[in-house]
């Protein structure tokens, strides 16, 4: 057994050496926390025994950077010190130590608190190893991070379930997600997002060994659910303890990581399920740690979710919307609805904005608002963009030859998974090589968040279009926080203002300044302006005084099938409109 010693006082460096020495540990030594870490990193020892109080790097400092090293994460640590206030020991174990000795200590205390952590630390490794043995045998180990996939991980919580039944302790598993992985991969390559989730299993793993289970680690162990998503099981639990393991997976999970000379900082949420009922199976506890994940989701990074059964309904319901969307292309539902954009001062179409609608077999008309996010927040998004495109482009090229102009456009609105490929200029290219629509009547909509996303990025995704000669526009303009500097390097055409101050004018005297201010900017700048959601008179008569160009809305017509749209080629006549 190679244990390290870092302890920067000479005579009690030597004394302890000596001591180790003479039960038959190899014993390595060092006099500060930064050649403690050097040389742990070059002989992996078994066990730390450290000081607190050191130069350079600190005790406290050296086990966090111990912890957040895949290579020794894992490694017991012992720490040594003068002090015996509470607050200092705390802070030792919150960064990650196993046990706390108070100098001076006797000779028989340190040999049984380093024999009984070597000890763990061996029956943790040959225990995750039967583990991984059974997890392989059966198909369930996850190559990436040697983790039990989720049947076996499901396997393994159905032994943990029966013992909490038997022992009468709680029991939980907690689903871990990261947030912006997809970025990682996307910035710095598929590597780069490979040693991140290595790096997070290694941590789970340190930290489910470190908490104070009674039988481990049956009764703690980690597993890989998909993609950035991990489970957690977390048994022999005293009551109100969750909270308080929740929180420390999530500070665990967030240290930053330096990958590839750059530092990495993580962000997570979590969704956990508690073992109550006693005929509750291992599957569902697991179903319903994932279901809470995604109600925690939307409360942004740092969030955890403790199951409800009254989610229940509304998750069975996403995944199965999640489920559908991945075969409604191929089936047929999805279709494309065309709303007018009418010039207010003479009411001529200039154009229509392309909306995505879903007709499933047995939900019937499913709200965008619903199944949008859904479709984002997976691959899903990426064929069904492409689709919209596409076949609005198709329309579009139709209508040019059957109306005998190309006096209008016809908007597609990117999502944020589209515009990150790099790949959007040629594939605006090719749609418009293969339908022989002319460039001039696609136009292609960014929300503000998009175009704030990465800025760089983006203005060479727009230029890139721009070339091709397609129209850009920015929707849902004055709910981000766009800057101005940005916002004139943007090659725009359009900004179009956001419903939801055009549905408060002109009763509301502060929208009615904000809208007046978007118009004058845009103009500045030397775009036009289309208003979106109109849906009286006194609004289409109040932008009309403000200088705006265009609106749409339920006032002139809600989204109708492509027949139905053709009638705005004869204009729009306010006698003839009625409210939706």
């Amino acid at each position: 057994m190679k244990i390290l010693i870092a302890e920067d006082e000479p005579a009690l460096r030597q004394n302890l050496q000596w001591l180790l020495e003479m039960e038959g540990y190899d014993v390595l030594v060092a006099s500060d926390g930064n050649e403690a870490l050097a040389l742990a990193r070059q002989n992996t020892p078994d066990l730390l025994i450290t000081d607190v109080m050191m130069p350079h790097l600190d005790g406290f400092g050296l086990v966090q950077a111990m912890r957040t090293d895949m290579q020794l994460c894992t490694t017991p640590i012992i720490m040594l010190s003068a002090k015996a206030d509470r607050s200092d020991i705390r802070a030792g174990m919150n960064v990650g130590a196993d046990d706390y000795l108070t100098k001076p200590y006797q000779r028989e205390e340190l040999l049984t608190t380093l024999q009984s952590r070597l000890a763990r630390s061996a029956s943790l490794r040959l225990a995750q190893a039967h583990l991984h043995s059974a997890a392989a045998a059966g198909g369930g180990l996850d190559a990436l991070t040697a983790l039990p996939l989720k049947e076996a991980f499901e396997a393994q919580m159905a032994q943990v379930l029966q013992r909490s039944r038997e022992n009468g302790r709680g029991c939980a598993v907690v689903c871990v997600g990261l947030h912006g992985f997809a970025k990682i991969n996307e910035s710095l390559g598929r590597p780069a997002g490979d040693t991140v989730l290595r790096e997070t299993a290694q941590r789970l793993c340190a930290l489910v060994q470190q908490l104070p289970f009674t039988h481990p680690p049956e009764h703690g162990f980690v597993g890989r659910l998909s993609g950035d998503l991990f489970l957690v099981c977390l048994a022999d639990l005293e009551p109100d303890a969750l909270i308080q393991r929740v929180q420390a997976i999530l500070a665990a999970v967030t240290q930053p990581l330096e990958v590839n000379g750059q530092n990495l900082f993580l962000s997570a949420c979590a969704g956990a399920s508690e073992h109550q009922d006693s005929e509750i199976q291992h599957a569902t506890l697991v179903g319903q740690a994932e279901a809470a994940l995604y109600h925690a989701k939307p409360r942004g990074p740092g969030s955890w979710q403790l199951f409800d059964a009254a989610q229940s309904q509304q998750v069975v319901r996403r995944l199965r919307l999640n489920n559908a969307l991945h075969r409604a292309l191929d089936q047929g539902e999805l279709r494309l609805f065309y709303q007018p954009q009418i010039r207010i001062s003479d009411g001529a179409l200039v154009g229509f904005e392309a909306l995505l609608r879903w007709q499933h077999p047995e939900l019937g008309w499913v709200s965008p608002g619903e199944f949008i996010p859904v479709a984002e927040e997976s691959d899903v998004i990426i064929p069904i963009g492409e689709w919209v495109l596409r076949t609005a482009a198709a329309q579009a090229a139709q209508w040019v030859r059957s109306q005998g102009r190309d006096d209008f456009h016809v908007a597609v609105n990117l999502s944020v998974r589209q515009f990150a490929r790099e790949d959007l200029p040629s594939l605006v290219r090719t749609v418009l090589h293969d339908t022989g629509l002319p460039p001039h009547v696609l136009e292609l909509e960014v929300t503000e968040s998009i175009a704030l996303h990465s800025v760089t990025s983006t203005l060479g995704l727009m230029q890139g279009c721009k070339a091709l000669g397609v129209q850009l526009s920015m929707d849902d303009f004055g709910t981000g926080y766009s800057s101005l500097s940005y916002l004139k390097r943007y090659p725009l055409d359009a900004l179009k203002i956001d419903q939801g101050f055009v549905r408060n004018i002109p009763g509301d005297a502060g929208d009615v300044a904000i809208t007046r201010a978007i118009i004058a900017m845009a103009h500045s700048f030397g775009m036009h302006v289309i208003a979106e959601g109109v849906e009286h008179r006194e609004q289409l008569e109040l932008l009309r005084q403000l200088g705006c160009e265009q609106f749409q809305g339920y006032l002139c017509s809600r989204p109708v099938p492509a027949p139905e749209a053709e009638r705005f080629f004869a204009g729009y006549r306010p006698e003839r409109a009625s409210l939706a």
